[in-house]
């Protein structure tokens, strides 16, 4: 099994952001729409709805993913 490296740099520049206070940093947030939701466009759980479900995002669209985001941002 291989593993992917980053340069130091990436994770040198990913930690100025993260430390910022001025910033929200948000790790990949349209994954579960993606994934999980009704909007999927990954076919990786196409016939698992048990984990689909079982995920807690199902219901996770692109819509409600960005109303959370700008929620998140208002507070």
């Amino acid at each position: 099994m291989s593993s992917i490296s980053y340069p130091d740099r990436w994770t040198n520049g990913l930690k100025v952001f993260m430390t910022r206070k001025d910033l929200a940093c948000v790790h990949e947030p349209f994954g579960d729409a993606f994934y999980y939701g009704p909007e999927r466009m990954s076919t990786r759980f196409e016939g698992d709805s048990e984990t689909r479900d079982g995920s807690g995002f199902s219901d996770s669209t692109y819509k409600t993913i960005f109303d959370r985001l700008e929620q998140e941002g208002e507070e």
